[in-house]
């Protein structure tokens, strides 16, 4: 077998390794698993970041430019995500209760008309 040897022509070639073959295949699943969730992370923060006002975007920029580290801008635009979450949830809470003092009052308005209209008959 002349085509195996090296161009010193010494050497043989290796054995098949079987370990070598797992690891690269354990390798190459737990790097697909960690790039996808990276990619899913950073495609929730894209839409977040897109979610936000003109306002929260410019004052989200400016602190970024601010920040010198990684860390520290990832920290920066979780907790602007955080309050605008908070925002969120305050203005859905209020259009709830909105929602149900109307339905107290026009309930209250029938109750009324009912009475008046039971009195006059």
């Amino acid at each position: 077998m002349n085509h195996y040897k090296n161009s010193d022509g010494g050497a043989t070639p290796k054995k098949f390794d079987a370990t070598a073959l797992a690891s690269m295949g354990l390798d190459l699943i737990v790097g697909t698993v960690f790039s996808v969730q990276n990619a899913k992370k950073q495609r929730q923060l894209q839409e977040k970041i897109a979610k936000l006002s003109l306002e929260q975007q410019k004052q989200l920029e400016e602190s970024l430019l601010k920040a010198q580290t990684e860390l520290g801008r990832q920290r920066i635009m979780y907790q602007t995500l955080a309050v605008v979450n908070e925002q969120n949830l305050v203005d859905g809470r209020k259009n709830k209760q909105l929602i149900l003092l109307g339905i107290l009052g026009g309930g209250t308005l029938l109750l009324v008309a009912m009475a008046i209209f039971y009195k006059r008959s």
